[in-house]
């Protein structure tokens, strides 16, 4: 919905239903508004559209292909048909973040949310806004189908946020557990063995018949995770610590290079 000011007094607000889409589509559509309402003024040599979204601002003039491309291309001609009647014509986009609450752009905000109206029963849907509700029901079922021991394996090891909560699989910002990684290949290669039991440890080779040898090198006679992570004197690590929080594992992991690695004379993988 946006709200048209000229020399600070209001002149129009105009409600649009934008249908179905995500809240920087539902912003394009907005800029999209008030671009074509403004020029569309007498005597108007200078257009100032604040908006919270300055990538719905960028999108709104890129009439490359994407979700919005339909209102792109719109902005891009009305403002090239009204930048060609005067060259001292301008227009500037300024971000105003909501955590402000600047009068003017709040009111709009809250007029705007405060706005029902129901989808019908064939809402309109840009690509972004069907993308996300795949997207939504691709996470949902995953999560869904991680609590079942059999999808992800018995062997998988069970951690938890520092919050307490149970890890669970999403895509956001690299995913859950290599993330907090950052760049460290070794950590990461080795967080995965862990987390798998898929290691170079005795219990793996006993589990899948390899001829290699069974005891740790502490002279433990059975090298499983439990072992390497709870008592091997081989490795460092802090007093009465458990293996619940994926970053006291990416700890130990960090300190104790040799932990489920591959022996090397020239390194550890």
């Amino acid at each position: 919905m946006p709200v048209l000011y000229q020399e600070f007094e209001e002149f129009n607000r105009v409600c649009h239903v934008a249908g179905r889409v995500t809240a920087p589509d539902a912003e394009l559509v907005v800029i999209r508004s008030a671009i074509t309402l403004a020029t569309q003024q007498d005597n108007c040599e200078k257009i100032y559209i604040f908006t919270d979204s300055m990538a719905s601002a960028r999108r709104a003039v890129d009439p490359s292909l994407h979700s919005g491309q339909g209102h792109s291309l719109a902005v891009y001609r009305t403002l090239a048909a009204w930048l060609a009647e005067d060259s001292s014509c301008t227009i500037t986009f300024i971000q105003v973040p909501c955590k402000l609450e600047w009068s003017i752009h709040k009111e709009a905000h809250d007029y705007a949310k405060g706005l029902i109206s129901p989808a019908g029963l064939w809402p309109a849907m840009s690509l972004d806004s069907v993308q996300k509700a795949i997207t939504k029901h691709s996470q949902e079922t995953w999560t869904r189908m991680f609590e079942d021991p059999s999808y992800k394996g018995h062997n998988f090891l069970h951690l938890e946020h520092l919050n307490g909560d149970a890890l669970k699989p999403t895509y956001i910002n690299g995913a859950v557990w290599l993330s907090p990684v950052g760049g460290n290949l070794s950590v990461a290669v080795r967080l995965l063995r862990c987390i798998l039991n898929h290691a170079p440890i005795g219990s793996y080779y006993e589990r899948f018949n390899i001829p290699e040898p069974l005891a740790c090198e502490c002279g433990f006679h059975r090298q499983d995770r439990d072992h390497i992570l709870l008592s091997c004197n081989k490795h460092k690590r802090k007093a009465n610590w458990r293996p619940h929080y994926l970053k006291d594992v990416i700890d130990f992991l960090e300190e104790n290079p040799l932990a489920f690695s591959f022996r090397q004379p020239l390194g550890v993988g």
